[in-house]
């Protein structure tokens, strides 16, 4: 039996990296999937994916900076599963360049991305989840919200006030059994990893990994599965780091 047998899971970011290797695991786990991200092409290429292995999911293309795609997201997740049990907001972008450079521009994308779009989805989904009598929300923030990462400024902020919204979020609705945490992922080898890191992570490791290598996405899936389970049941406002030390040994 799989830890989410029988829940409905939206996994926003889908299409690549750490979304995408948590839809997958989510749904070997025995979780319906709702995936969702830019790109038709790899969003058709996940959900083959998955069913090809004998599992269930599907996808549909949102840019969840637009309000409208949040509640197309919302609508075909309850067409298609009835119910939302888990929230998985992973949806994200990166600049990365010297602060000096970093313009109004790139503060508003990421904004918009990486932490309005978390707030938009968790206001549609609560309701939902309060109605059913509980779920799990998981935001994906990073260890650049308490670790100094240079070239990272306004990702860093966003991903902080992801972690502090989550918080506050968990507290006004722990008595709903809606529980809200986060994952502060360390370096993880995806498409959005800097260029000097994907072109040499075993030195990029030596120098900042104590445990001796970069994170790969099921590391971070791994984590998302025990916090979308029952397991976590007494665990919310909280923000788990998996990062291979990093934050430990600076």
């Amino acid at each position: 039996m799989g830890r989410l047998n029988g829940k409905c899971a939206i996994v926003t970011g889908a299409t690549s990296g750490i979304g995408r290797a948590t839809a997958i695991m989510f749904a070997k786990e025995g979780a319906r999937v709702v995936a969702t991200g830019r790109n038709e092409e790899k969003g058709a290429a996940l959900v083959k994916d998955i069913q090809d292995a004998g599992f269930d999911a599907d996808f549909i293309s949102c840019d969840l900076r637009q309000k409208a795609d949040v509640d197309k997201l919302y609508g075909f997740a309850m067409e298609k599963m009835g119910k939302v049990d888990v929230l998985f907001n992973c949806a994200g972008v990166l600049v990365h360049k010297p602060y000096l450079e970093q313009t109004d521009d790139d503060l508003q994308w990421i904004f918009e991305t990486n932490f309005r779009a978390y707030s938009w989805t968790m206001q549609k989904i609560i309701p939902e989840m309060v109605e059913l009598g509980g779920g799990s929300i998981i935001n994906v923030a990073s260890i650049s919200s308490i670790w100094p990462e240079v070239n990272a400024y306004y990702y860093g902020a966003m991903k902080a006030a992801v972690s502090n919204l989550s918080r506050n979020v968990a507290k006004e609705f722990a008595p709903k059994h809606v529980r809200v945490n986060c994952i502060l992922p360390g370096p993880i080898l995806t498409d959005m990893t800097p260029a000097e890191v994907a072109a040499n992570p075993d030195a990029f490791a030596a120098d900042v990994c104590p445990l001796g290598r970069i994170g790969v996405p099921d590391d971070i899936a791994y984590g998302a599965v025990y916090l979308a389970s029952d397991e976590t049941e007494f665990m919310t406002g909280q923000a788990i780091v998996l990062d291979g030390a990093v934050c430990v040994s600076n």
